[in-house]
């Protein structure tokens, strides 16, 4: 274990489920083998108030956040995103707004969940740790994690905070801009913009309104 990935496990919460690691749960090939090595250390866990978690692997949870089978699952969310594949994608953890973190069969990708579309980000999971210490104001959204509790509360477990206005058409990253959404809901209010926007051509005008109780979205065909 790197330096970096033991300093972000001291920062984090404590284990989120009581299951002992099961390896063949987890992706084959050396990135798995990290995750199973990491989540031998600790199951699952929040950090930096809630912004990022790691989920855990197993069915005892302290937490009503979903662990990584479920989270995996083709219908908990993936099967929204219309006419894109993540089943060669193993989700494992996430920031405030339910940007996605994973693994293939060679690399640590990065989901935007607005848009459904994947980015390299590392190349291990001690990558990954270092990268989320070195700019974890951005990659985790902890700043607003911490001013939108400080107004409303603990952020309750199984929820992210999503944007009433998606960040993608011009949402502003403040916290009055923020709701507390179900985490599997929030993916599927996603995977709905993700296909929409995939089908509005570009130079278009899209607005959405996101809610509580869901996503409302307003798309034509503007000039440019």
């Amino acid at each position: 274990m790197s330096a970096d990935l033991a300093k972000l496990l001291g920062a984090a919460s404590r284990d989120l489920a009581d299951d002992s690691v099961d390896r063949a749960a987890l992706p084959p090939g050396p990135l798995g083998d990290q995750l199973a090595r990491t989540l031998g250390e600790r199951n699952g866990f929040f950090a930096f108030e809630s912004a990022l978690l790691l989920r855990p692997l197993g069915s005892s949870l302290r937490t009503a956040a979903l662990g990584l089978t479920t989270w995996n699952a083709a219908d908990t969310w993936k099967t929204t995103y219309h006419g894109r594949s993540f089943g060669d994608v193993t989700f494992f953890a996430e920031d405030l707004f339910g940007g996605q973190f994973g693994i293939t069969s060679d690399a640590i990708v990065s989901l935007n969940p607005e848009v459904g579309e994947l980015e390299h980000f590392a190349g291990s999971i001690d990558e990954w740790a270092t990268r989320i210490l070195d700019d974890y104001d951005v990659l985790t959204g902890y700043p607003l994690a911490h001013e939108w509790q400080r107004l409303h509360g603990p952020l309750a477990p199984g929820t992210r905070l999503v944007p009433r206005q998606p960040f993608t058409v011009g949402g502003e990253f403040e916290v009055a801009n923020l709701v507390a959404v179900a985490e599997v809901k929030a993916m599927r209010i996603y995977g709905g913009i993700a296909t929409t926007l995939a089908g509005v051509p570009d130079g278009s005008e899209v607005t959405f309104r996101i809610e509580n109780s869901g996503a409302g979205s307003d798309a034509h065909r503007g000039e440019g």
